[in-house]
């Protein structure tokens, strides 16, 4: 093996661990579900690895050199044990297909960064991954050279001497390289994703806010509607809301919406769009949800309100009920966004000129 063949080799497999790197930021913003997110990114790991097999360096018969380890001991820190166990099986597998005198080693050494891998993503799980946490990992990609020792000792002795210290070298700059641009893409990708989220999140209550729910009720509702599933509008008001303010201040008001915020979110579905739409009113888009349904869910909350009232710092209780307004429609009958909304508001409306605490519904004409 001349150096320019070793050299050459090198920085293909650099380039393959770019390029992986570069397709795990397309697939962290491009998947359309977790589920999906989660088997693409272990699909990018295990064809980093393979991928940099399919062009490794040949340091004697048999023995080869690349980056594999680099993707194996990376995957449990950017993907999880998903990610890990299939690039670490794709990993194994491909090397004992390739075959050779060092297949087995090869193998072992494959198994030991993962575990490796694993331990590190544990150790540092809420930590900060620098540069200097990928190097050291890269020096736990070379010390795997152990399994060399699988083969007859002074074949060991012998490779490890030729090419020992470029191995060291390539698998610290290897490690470094896809750990840190994959780190640096993550981290861009949450930070833009908290920015989508404080955008459109009500800071109070942590639900959506009044501007995620003109953006998405719409969108929820034409697409159960183009289904032909029933859907539901509610609107959830706090009874004599402003006499809690003036009673006992604007921050206990704030804990009294937080309080309510909690209930609401605790009796619905994750796929139920629930938003703070202004003052104390909460407004709701409920897919699947008939007439029938939607008061009984009404009822629910109502119910659950009114059994827990507020409690402030231990020493002050305060009951609680709310008014709701409710529009459904049948998945056959379909009004538009705008018009749904007005039919729930009036008949929120009739619900507190009725005397409060109780729940009214409006159905599509």
């Amino acid at each position: 093996m001349s150096t320019a063949q070793l050299i050459s080799g090198v920085l293909q497999n650099l380039g393959i661990a770019a390029i992986a790197a570069l397709f795990y930021d397309i697939v962290l913003r491009s998947s359309p579900t977790a589920g999906i997110r989660h088997w693409l990114i272990a699909l990018v790991f295990a064809g980093g690895a393979v991928g940099s097999m399919s062009l490794p360096v040949q340091v004697a018969p048999g023995i080869i050199f690349d980056l594999r380890n680099a993707f194996v001991i990376l995957a449990m820190s950017f993907g999880g044990w998903l990610t890990v166990g299939v690039t670490t099986v794709a990993a194994v597998a491909f090397r004992l297909w390739i075959g050779g005198a060092g297949a087995a080693a090869g193998a072992v050494g494959i198994v030991m960064c993962a575990a490796i891998g694993v331990a590190f993503a544990v150790y540092f799980k809420g930590r900060r991954m620098g540069l200097g946490t990928f190097a050291v990992l890269g020096l736990f990609c070379a010390a795997s050279l152990v399994s060399m020792f699988l083969l007859p000792y002074e074949s060991a002795i012998a490779v490890l001497r030729k090419i020992g210290p470029v191995m060291l070298v390539m698998n610290v700059l290897g490690t470094m390289l896809v750990g840190g641009i994959v780190d640096r893409q993550r981290r861009q990708y949450e930070r833009e994703n908290t920015l989508t989220r404080e955008a459109s999140t009500d800071s109070l209550t942590r639900l959506a806010n009044r501007r995620a729910f003109d953006l998405r009720g719409p969108n929820l509702m034409a697409t159960t509607s183009e289904r032909g599933h029933a859907c539901a509008l509610m609107l959830i008001d706090i009874d004599y809301f402003k006499q809690i303010n003036d009673t006992h201040g604007h921050d206990v008001g704030d804990k009294v919406l937080q309080h309510l915020a909690v209930l609401v979110r605790s009796n619905v579905r994750k796929t139920d769009l629930v938003a703070r739409y202004g003052g104390e009113e909460i407004a709701l888009v409920l897919p699947s949800h008939d007439a029938k349904r939607a008061f009984n869910l009404g009822e629910r909350l109502r119910k659950a309100v009114a059994a827990t009232p507020y409690r402030h710092e231990g020493s002050l209780e305060i009951s609680l009920s709310v008014s709701i307004g409710l529009y459904a429609s049948d998945g056959v009958q379909i009004e538009a966004f705008g018009t749904a909304f007005k039919r729930a508001d009036m008949a929120l409306y009739r619900a507190k000129a009725s005397g409060r605490n109780r729940v009214e519904i409006a159905v599509a004409a």
